[in-house]
């Protein structure tokens, strides 16, 4: 490794992003290349961000990288080169179902490979801003059935995914304010766009519903109904470009605070300007603040497209709970009882006024935002 770089030394128009072909990294990408950077784009499936590398104006500042979390070395060589002055890391075994099938890789992805990426910023470029991807599974179940997330909550995970990011959480923190790096966690909730993988609820919905476009009704009545789990949990979704604007300002954070202080006239006489180091960054809780139950994402998908739902809630036993097509009467949404969770959460709440307040961000709130974006 290399000896340590001075803040000159760092490009000042380089970042890199890690897990560029997900979701968040795809729109993150695409984000900085517009702002005129240069991006690293660290990925497992390169295919993903052909639209981005078709793109001639962006092509020549996009550089792809293949890279296994397991075995970095050659990220961390790639790190030591490019000296970015902004690097996300976005990447994780993100399946929570599947961390309890096989634990020791979801913490050597989403725990291990943290502490090394950490490591590597400390001693390669101690002057680069890193954010972490955290979760709001670090916070698990709330004692009555709802969990309130914020910056202050306790940690309380409750699955090996939540107790690798909980991890890592905590060792951001630690080599923040030990070693001055400027680092800052993003805890976000839920966030959904065209580009949310297979296993993720929203997709499940969004496909299920797309499938019924442009059918005949006789061929409605031979398709399977939509099978779910709990349809009365209740969580917070938001679009997801809106948190990746939110990634960028909370790891700008330094300069936008400023800016808002300033603009707001709450600099005091003589007061010391705020400076750029690893101890003044903080963590946010990125979320629009309304909770919507499962039961209303999915007649607002079917609504979308045309079906009207006839929903049947009554009772405390949710494998009754079904819905059925208004102008037909056929059964349209039931409950599979494999998939009802009883350890879940029955509504998870975020309070996102940190960010709201210090960075000036502000999501865009209903259902029909990202579900109208999923189905075209």
């Amino acid at each position: 490794m290399s000896n340590a770089l001075s803040h000159s030394e760092v490009s000042s128009a380089t970042a890199l992003v890690i897990g560029a072909s997900g979701q968040d990294g795809y729109f993150l990408t695409q984000r900085l290349l517009e702002e005129d950077w240069t991006v690293h784009a660290v990925v497992r499936e390169s295919e993903r961000l052909t639209p981005l590398l078709s793109n001639s104006t962006a092509r020549d500042r996009l550089r792809v990288h293949t890279a296994e979390l397991t075995s970095a070395e050659s990220l961390f060589d790639l790190i030591a080169r490019a000296r970015p002055v902004e690097i996300y890391n976005l990447a994780s075994q993100s399946s929570v179902s599947r961390s309890f099938a096989d634990p020791l890789l979801t913490w050597r992805t989403n725990a291990d490979f943290v502490a090394l990426l950490l490591e590597c910023v400390r001693v390669e470029t101690p002057h680069s801003r890193l954010y972490q991807a955290s979760s709001t599974d670090m916070f698990g179940g709330g004692d009555n059935g709802t969990l309130l997330c914020n910056e202050d909550s306790a940690l309380n995970p409750q699955s090996p995914y939540a107790s690798a990011k909980a991890a890592a959480h905590l060792l951001c923190r630690s080599y923040r304010e030990d070693y001055n790096l400027r680092i800052a966690c993003g805890i976000l909730s839920n966030h959904e766009s065209h580009r949310r993988r297979g296993h993720f609820l929203t997709r499940k919905v969004a496909d299920h519903v797309r499938s019924l476009r442009g059918l005949k009704p006789d061929e409605q009545t031979r398709t399977p109904p939509l099978k779910m789990g709990n349809l009365k949990i209740r969580r917070d979704w938001g679009f997801a470009p809106d948190y990746v604007e939110g990634m960028r300002l909370i790891l700008r954070q330094i300069k936008v605070r400023a800016a808002l202080t300033a603009r707001a006239d709450l600099l005091e006489e003589n007061k010391a300007p705020m400076v750029d180091e690893g101890r003044a960054y903080r963590d946010y809780v990125l979320g629009t603040g309304q909770t919507h139950a499962v039961w209303e994402l999915v007649d607002t998908a079917f609504r979308l497209i045309g079906f009207d739902l006839e929903w049947s809630l009554e009772g405390d036993d949710p494998r009754r709970w079904q819905a059925h097509f208004c102008s037909s009467g056929k059964l349209a949404v039931e409950v599979n009882p494999l998939l009802l969770r009883p350890a879940d959460p029955f509504i998870i709440e975020v309070d996102s006024s940190r960010a709201r307040r210090e960075l000036g961000w502000s999501p865009r709130e209903g259902l029909e935002i990202f579900l109208t974006d999923m189905l075209v």
